[in-house]
């Protein structure tokens, strides 16, 4: 697992990289268009218990100064137009600050599908408990190393597993797996950190969704040997696993700084389908325009 100086050091490279264009972006907000990736999974674990389940991942909002009440309340109505049947949140939902807490769970509500989110390392910076207390107060799960049996309105049946957050080390994947039975079910499983994903695949998650690395923010081929440099191989797209896949959102938010390049802020959408093996197909790309302010 990346050590905590050397995060600081990929952070201060990425805070360096971007400072020439800071001064011209300065008044600009960078999240205003989300990329928008539709996609298929197969896998041979799907049957007719979960054959055309839609869902939608959104991952790392980091509610500040970029995202807050408006732009939360439009992804919600996008997601909401999409007619998913399961919406899924990894973690990250703010920065540091304890008080955007509430304000940022709260439009969260407003999902039509039922909902399921685990945490991430800076839920734990501002308050882990609260970000909890925040969900259940909207009827949202929180799976902290915890499965559970889902059935949604349209009758798709499947296990949804949450894994804890991996960066600051409470996540513990047998015991998330405990109650899973991944031999008879589907097994959806959500970690914040896609590092672990390895020992995730090898506990029976068949498709795991990540966050964490925003894409790197900057997707350049430096940034890229900087964060193999530091232990981070899995940044973002696909990666096949024994027996499942992996994917790994570019995220919604930022934390140190707001800029990207190569990179947007997206939405993943999936379908399931059953298939002879686990595989994901790019069906079609958008961007949605948020135009709040």
């Amino acid at each position: 697992m990346p050590r905590t100086r050397d995060r600081r050091y990929l952070a201060r490279t990425l805070t360096s990289s971007a400072f020439g264009g800071a001064r011209r972006l300065r008044r600009t907000n960078p999240f205003t268009q989300v990329e928008v990736n539709h996609h298929t999974f197969t896998h041979p674990r799907i049957d007719a218990r979960t054959q055309g389940l839609r869902l939608a991942h959104l991952t790392d909002i980091h509610y500040g100064p970029w995202i807050r009440g408006p732009e939360l309340e439009a992804l919600v109505r996008f997601v909401n137009a999409q007619e998913v049947d399961l919406v899924v949140l990894t973690g990250d939902y703010v920065g540091h600050r304890r008080s955007d807490i509430a304000p940022c769970v709260e439009p969260m509500a407003g999902f039509n599908a039922p909902t399921f989110a685990t945490l991430g390392n800076h839920d734990y910076k501002a308050c882990h408990e609260e970000t909890q207390r925040a969900f259940d107060a909207i009827g949202v799960p929180v799976l902290v190393n915890a499965s559970t049996r889902v059935t949604t309105a349209r009758g798709h049946q499947l296990t949804v597993v949450g894994v804890d957050d991996a960066v600051t080390r409470h996540h513990d994947v047998p015991e998330a797996f405990r109650d899973a039975d991944p031999e008879a079910h589907f097994c959806l499983t959500l970690s914040h950190m896609p590092e672990i994903a390895p020992e995730i695949a090898e506990h029976g998650g068949h498709l795991i969704l990540s966050g964490h690395t925003h894409g790197l923010q900057f997707d350049t081929p430096i940034m890229r040997r900087l964060a193999r440099r530091i232990g981070m191989s899995l940044v973002m797209g696909a990666y096949p696993l024994d027996n499942g896949l992996l994917y790994v959102s570019q995220g919604l938010g930022s934390d140190l700084f707001p800029w990207r390049y190569r990179t947007r802020p997206e939405i993943a959408l999936f379908e399931l389908s059953a298939g002879p093996a686990p595989e994901l197909t790019l069906e079609r790309q958008g961007v949605l325009d948020i135009v709040t302010r």
